[in-house]
């Protein structure tokens, strides 16, 4: 059938038909953006994971060449490295730890200052009150933490702050969750919240 003369009818689609075309994309676009934001998540995590390896490889030839490990990640190289999401590594020199008034013999390999190797298997009983000579990148001078309070590492703590950018000393607190941490002296890297 033809249409009448005078009356012609343009292609093109109406408002209701833009207007449904434009919802499916907005339903689709709010479904797959939480996959996606997944998924760069797990992609940096193990970036995170890979760098932290990196710099315990780093960490550890710098203990082998001079006998003790580095008091902050400038020493050994790795000052400059940030997560992937901008902040600094954090490091904390356990093996360096000393009890104010025992001129560092704890934890030095019973050289003073702290210049020996590790702090051996009873370290992780120092009390919090010790400190170590030189935190690195670390605000604070305490050792992680794991659910029964006992420091997860007898050498040197290395970790990210993770996506919130924020860390307290217990891995079971709420801003450690998303931490990767170094733990085990080495045999975990990986979320805190998986440890």
């Amino acid at each position: 059938m033809s249409q009448p003369s005078g009356t012609s009818r343009q292609a093109g689609f109406t408002v209701i038909e833009l207007l449904i075309v434009m919802a499916i994309l907005g339903a689709l676009a709010g479904l797959a953006m939480p996959a996606y934001l997944g998924y760069l998540d797990k992609a940096r995590i193990a970036r995170c994971i890979v760098e932290i390896r990196s710099i315990e490889r780093v960490v550890n030839a710098y203990e082998k060449v001079n006998g003790a490990y580095p008091n902050n990640l400038g020493e050994a190289g790795a000052g400059e490295m940030v997560d992937p999401w901008g902040n600094p590594y954090e490091y904390l020199n356990i093996a360096a730890f000393s009890l104010p008034g025992n001129n560092g013999n704890v934890g030095g390999g019973g050289h003073a200052n702290g210049g020996g190797n590790k702090s051996g298997a009873w370290g992780w009983l120092l009390p919090d009150e010790a400190h170590a000579a030189g935190n690195g990148n670390s605000d604070k001078g305490k050792p992680r933490k794991d659910r029964f309070l006992h420091p997860i590492n007898s050498d040197y703590d290395l970790y990210s702050k993770g996506k919130d950018g924020e860390s307290v000393e217990p891995l079971t607190a709420k801003k450690s969750y998303d931490d990767v941490i170094r733990a085990n002296d080495g045999s975990f890297v990986g979320l805190a919240a998986d440890f």
